[in-house]
């Protein structure tokens, strides 16, 4: 090969992994539209019809899935296909009947095993990259890991960092006599476990939760606890809450009804392989019932 083929080739080469490198940009830039839904993502939550049965022999109940910044109004119809319903053993199940319609997706389940079963639609970890650009720093995002974002990064880009998103959506029923098996804890990411239980949450009295953060009680978690029937009173009426250092929040429902509570955890991440950033959620739906 002569000088000048090799030259040439070495062109075509390097023209052709600019290429691909913009190939690969181009496919990913999409996540940054996407920023806006990651930053203020509608929360997903997941409601039972009922939150105990005591019917003989068991029951159906039927599920509403949704994601929405409003309490229990539907929006933006979450999917259920990997719904799970941890039964009062610990083994999982997964639901019947799955339906997703235009705002909403609904699941039935049929509940006879007594105890208490744990109903939950946990995502999958996503990770977004960020970084500055261009003369007026302009912050922008792609869909990249800590481990791959090298592929798909501008050269001159910037102040860069990466961060894992995840969210638990779960709630609690109870068939019978209340307990504990299947509220134990994964160890991953960001979890909550009842201390006061579900079943035994009354008006008027404390209710007890407690956060781990990789299976470590988390302080500083988050959580905006908000009752039912916002679009029907002026005020939300909402409770803000933080955790402790042993990841505790302790909150009174001052009224009987269904609640959703909204947590959020935003930290550093120590020897992480894919990110250096976290920001986890458990959004969990529950009932107080009348003293």
């Amino acid at each position: 090969m002569s000088i000048y083929q090799g030259i040439k080739q070495i062109m075509r080469t390097t023209i052709m992994n600019n290429k691909v490198k913009a190939a690969i940009l181009s496919g990913v830039m999409a996540a940054g539209l996407l920023v806006a839904t990651t930053a203020n993502a509608h929360p997903r939550w997941v409601l039972p019809s009922h939150f105990t049965v005591s019917k003989e022999g068991g029951d159906w109940l039927t599920f509403d899935v949704t994601a929405s910044h409003g309490t229990f109004v539907f929006d933006k119809p979450a999917g259920s296909d990997k719904a799970q319903v941890v039964m009062p053993d610990g083994r999982t199940e997964r639901p019947n009947f799955v339906v997703k319609g235009k705002r909403r997706s609904m699941f039935d389940f049929y509940f006879e095993e007594e105890g208490t079963h744990k109903v939950r639609i946990n995502n999958e970890p996503t990770y977004y990259t960020q970084y500055k650009a261009g003369r007026r720093d302009t912050v922008k995002w792609i869909k990249a890991t800590k481990a791959d974002r090298a592929l798909v990064l501008p050269e001159k880009a910037r102040d860069i960092v990466t961060q894992i998103s995840f969210t638990r959506a779960e709630s609690y029923v109870t068939v019978g006599k209340p307990t504990t098996e299947a509220m134990k804890l994964d160890n991953t990411l960001l979890e909550l476990k009842p201390l006061t239980h579900p079943s035994d949450i009354l008006e008027g009295e404390p209710v007890t939760f407690q956060f781990f953060f990789n299976g470590k009680p988390q302080a500083g978690v988050t959580a905006d606890i908000t009752r039912e029937g916002t679009l029907y009173r002026n005020h939300q009426e909402q409770i803000g809450v933080v955790s402790d250092k042993e990841g505790k929040i302790t909150f009174t429902p001052e009224t009987a009804g269904r609640y959703l509570m909204k947590s959020n955890y935003k930290g550093e991440l120590k020897d992480h392989p894919l990110a250096e950033k976290a920001s986890v959620n458990v959004h969990l739906t529950f009932e107080a019932l009348l003293q």
